[in-house]
């Protein structure tokens, strides 16, 4: 084998497999770091010439990313890999043309402002002219957006080309240039995107294929963002009444998706005058799946509209509560939550509350679910007076028989006694639905439970923790046969252990945990072993921790082997 790394290269890429060639290709930067850039100028250049007509797409996409990196190695002369990315850039393969252009944009990186508008706009133009390759049009399409800036005097060039590729016969190029008429409008002056590209989006956005017209929904956005108040109303809303008209659902769809960003960017007034109209049509829309979208921009959408106006979205809420399809309800239960922290309470109660009741005992999980979640923003938002009307639902929903539904109906619980830090209220009405993780079915609730103790013992003191909450551990363990409840209730005594002073963990918790290490199953007593080692860690007195290290001694030869070895390393510790 030859010691030369270009003689390497060269019968690594004769080799027959697909992949070999491709990782060789992938090594073409050593290869060239060795040669230098004399080198590289006359015998690999040259030699990936001749690869181009021969080789498989795979190896064409791997020396299109080379080259960007041999443009690393030789930057002041990278301007000599420009004609091999060019005829790259016209490939018929979508992921080596835009790989041609990533490196081409890598290569301009360390071209002056005067090379980019005396070598890189003229190819631009070159690609963006030929007609009997379409992809090399595509290709210029995707170059104009970043290098317009520094095209310098050479900009109405661009921008005349620009606008022609709008009218091309070819659906693929119109398409690239629906894709990327907001990104080069960032670039533009804005009496320029006003003049030139307006009309092509307003031309586009009316184009016979509906993949153009979605495309140009993204576009729509970027170009509102650039435009004031006045402009947006007179050449933007027309687009977007426009567009929720469209026959296909998926330019609909498309709209629904960016509705809230486009609100953002018109702007509160045009939100309210016209955007909310325009939107409850969306939230109407006989397909289902631009509902389902629509409704879950809503979410965002209703935080750019002048709380007086949120009324009118309240009936279209009602509306979509009974909806058909589950997933419309779901992120309508969502909308619900949010919308009741900026709509007055009195209304909030009378207007949406049933609903919300209605779809917690809906027939599917995941409303159910959401309706739990959002339960818990809405009683946070009216504040407590209306637990009353939620608690005996919320314990309802602890009874579900999907745990997901259990789990975030726990999440809601926590959450609201968190907010609400009301002893009263919290041991009226929530505490009975709190203490249910004790016993819960499923051990994702039980470990939700005994995560967020921890929490409520500092929101509601030692004195509840000890109280009420120690009372309901001590039922579970004496009441109950199921031993994985038992053990959620050791656990959650050793969370008390935590929080609580030695004199406490001595008289109120070690006499519970002594008890247990006696139990007759074996996993009861070695996570009472785990509890009594925490109780130790707290208690001063002598006798009470020469009576823990006795209690644990005894059960070093019990005849389950994790007994024994729990009992040992806590005697070790």
């Amino acid at each position: 084998m030859s010691e030369n790394p270009f003689e390497v290269l060269k019968e690594d890429m004769e080799n027959e497999e697909v992949y070999l060639k491709v990782n060789a290709m992938h090594r073409v930067r050593v290869v060239a770091t060795l040669l230098g850039s004399d080198k590289i100028k006359s015998q690999l250049i040259p030699y990936f010439e001749t690869l181009l007509k021969k080789e498989d797409d795979e190896v064409l996409f791997a020396l299109s990313e080379e080259l960007g990196n041999i443009a690393q190695i030789i930057p002041n002369q990278s301007s000599c890999l420009l004609p091999l990315l060019e005829q790259l850039a016209g490939f018929d393969e979508t992921v080596v043309r835009e790989q041609a252009v990533k490196s081409i944009t890598i290569v301009c990186g360390f071209l002056g402002d005067n090379e980019i508008a005396n070598t890189i706009v003229p190819m631009i133009i070159r690609l963006a002219s030929n007609d009997t390759n379409f992809t090399c049009r595509v290709s210029a399409v995707s170059l104009m957006c970043p290098l317009y800036a520094r095209a310098g005097n050479q900009k109405e060039k661009i921008r005349q080309k620009f606008t022609e590729l709008c009218s091309e016969e070819t659906p693929m190029v119109r398409r690239a240039v629906a894709t990327k008429i907001g990104e080069i409008a960032q670039f533009m002056d804005k009496i320029h995107v006003i003049q030139d590209l307006i009309p092509v989006l307003k031309q586009l956005c009316q184009d016979e294929q509906d993949q153009v017209r979605l495309l140009c929904m993204e576009s729509l956005m970027n170009i509102a963002k650039i435009l004031n108040s006045g402009e947006n109303k007179t050449n933007i809303l027309p687009l977007i009444i426009q567009s929720a008209e469209d026959k296909s659902w998926r330019v609909r769809l498309a709209l629904s998706k960016i509705f809230a960003d486009l609100a953002e960017a018109v702007g509160k007034e045009i939100a309210d005058s016209s955007l909310i109209q325009i939107f409850s049509n969306l939230l109407k829309d006989i397909e289902c799946d631009v509902r389902v979208i629509a409704v879950k921009s809503l979410v965002r959408f209703i935080k750019f509209v002048s709380p007086e106006k949120l009324n009118l979205i309240v009936p279209l809420l009602q509306l979509l509560s009974k909806d058909p399809f589950s997933q419309v309800k779901q992120n309508a239960c969502e909308v619900i939550g949010q919308i009741a922290s900026l709509l007055p309470k009195e209304y909030s109660q009378s207007k949406l509350q049933q609903y919300l009741i209605d779809l917690m005992a809906d027939d599917n999980q995941d409303v159910r679910r959401n309706a739990a979640k959002s339960a818990g923003q809405f009683a946070a938002a009216i504040g407590p007076e209306a637990l009353n009307q939620f608690v005996p639902f919320l314990k309802k929903c602890m009874d579900d028989p999907k745990w997901r539904v259990r789990k975030e109906t726990m999440q809601t619980i926590i959450q609201l006694a968190l907010t609400v830090k009301n002893p009263d209220v919290f041991n009226k009405q929530l505490e009975s639905v709190f203490v249910m993780f004790l016993k819960d079915r499923a051990a994702e609730v039980r470990s939700m439970g005994l995560s967020q103790l921890p929490a409520l013992i500092a929101t509601y003191k030692q004195e509840w923790a000890v109280g009420n909450f120690l009372s309901k551990c001590v039922e579970t363990l004496s009441k109950d046969v199921g031993s994985l409840y038992r053990i959620n209730a050791l656990y959650a005594i050793q969370q008390i252990a935590y929080s609580v002073d030695g004199p406490v963990a001595q008289d109120r918790l070690w006499p519970i945990v002594q008890k247990c290490l006696k139990d007759p199953v074996p996993n009861i007593k070695f996570v009472s072993i785990r509890v009594a080692k925490s109780l130790s860690k707290k208690i001063d007195n002598q006798q009470t921790l020469n009576q823990i290290k006795q209690a644990i001694n005894e059960l070093i030869d019990d005849p389950d082997r994790d007994v024994k070895f729990y009992a040992q390393e806590a005697l070790q510790n």
